[in-house]
């Protein structure tokens, strides 16, 4: 069978969403089972939809990867999270769900062509340790649903003080990009959905904040840099509120809420839109970042300024990058879309760009972008 990536993103994305259904009959009803391999078909999917591009043309690479999750499920037959006894037909259901885009990838072949430039390793190991996280937060909420334990208190309490007081202040806004199981979802799943969102385009008032229109006053680092929206401490407040009033931190379905309430509601806009503007989980954390030790460099001295810049349209916060200074702003998740997507090398790099570095002590012994030219 000839795959197209039209139909490589078609497979792995139904057997995501097969997955899905599965997996929320066995947590929050009386079925209460969960097969282990399942979380694996979520890893397996989410990767083939994270390197389409790379992995379309390859279709039994991809293959491989859902056979991990086959034999996963095989292994794990007599061993399924349960509150009960087994239940053959949801083990047979999770089988299939893996087995079936494995037969159809392994059998496969593809006329499509390989992307000329190699995939940075960086989005390599952020996907992968996105991914990672989203099974493991996947696996705690379904032991807490049906075993009756809290396993996802540890993750929450290690969630919140990695994303609050440790990432912020070294890496800034890096729970956007490599830890929210609700980003995962819309990097590797809603992206690849074409539907018409319900919600088209924000209010010219509210979308206008995330851009560098707005005035900033964390300093000279993000003088450039747009304005996180006020929309999302608005957003924050409504959860804090009932958090603290109610005192809802022990309460099971708290958690659930506050996170599929992101991943539903994500479903309504353009992809990571709900990011920018809305997210309860992103806002005071994301104002911790305007500090952080260490950021992507934008070396302004040697960008092309295309007429479309690739690197902007790849970003998933509509960072205008060409208007920044020497670096990417606070609102950054460090994604490494922008690096990946330039044509050109030493734009976007991890260091700042020699260039870069004599243009700015240039300006900073000058106070001019450039030496003054001699009338």
């Amino acid at each position: 069978m000839m795959i197209s990536k039209e139909k490589f993103v078609t497979i792995n994305k139904w057997a995501v969403f097969f997955a899905i259904f599965l997996y929320l009959i066995g947590i929050f009803t009386p079925v209460k089972y969960l097969q282990p391999g399942l979380l694996f078909v979520f890893f397996a999917g989410f990767l083939c939809l994270f390197h389409k591009d790379y992995l379309a043309p390859k279709p039994r690479a991809a293959g491989h990867l859902w056979l991990v999750a086959v034999v996963i499920t095989i292994f794990t037959a007599a061993s399924p999270l349960t509150s009960g006894s087994g239940n053959p037909l949801m083990f047979l259901l999770s089988l299939l769900a893996c087995l079936i885009p494995c037969i159809l990838l392994l059998t496969g072949s593809s006329e499509e062509k390989m992307p000329k430039r190699k995939r940075l390793k960086a989005i390599v190991v952020r996907t992968v340790v996105q991914t990672g996280i989203f099974v493991i937060w996947a696996s705690v909420t379904s032991y807490c649903f049906i075993k009756g334990t809290r396993p996802d208190m540890l993750f929450w309490a290690m969630f919140h003080v990695s994303t609050v007081a440790i990432f912020p202040v070294f890496f800034g806004r890096a729970i956007c990009g490599w830890i929210c199981p609700n980003a995962t979802m819309q990097d590797a799943l809603y992206k690849n959905m074409d539907y018409k969102r319900p919600i088209e385009n924000l209010p010219r008032a509210i979308d206008a904040q995330s851009s560098t229109a707005c005035m900033n006053i964390s300093g000279k680092a993000d003088a450039r840099a747009p304005l996180f929206p006020a929309t999302l401490l608005l957003s924050w407040f409504p959860m804090f509120f009932a958090e603290t009033i109610w005192d809802l931190t022990g309460v099971a379905w708290y958690p659930i809420v506050f996170m599929y309430g992101l991943i539903v509601l994500s479903l309504v806009f353009k992809w990571r839109k709900m990011c920018t503007h809305f997210c309860w989980l992103s806002s005071y954390r994301g104002i911790n970042c305007h500090n952080s030790l260490w950021r992507i460099r934008y070396n302004r001295s040697q960008c092309k300024q295309c007429k479309v810049c690739a690197a902007e349209k790849a970003c998933p916060f509509y960072i205008d990058i060409r208007n920044q200074d020497n670096e990417m702003p606070a609102t950054c998740c460090l994604c490494f879309s922008c690096m990946e997507a330039c044509p050109f090398e030493g734009v976007i790099t991890y260091t700042r760009n020699p260039a870069e570095k004599a243009r700015l002590k240039l300006e900073q012994t000058t106070g001019f972008p450039e030496a003054p030219k001699a009338a």
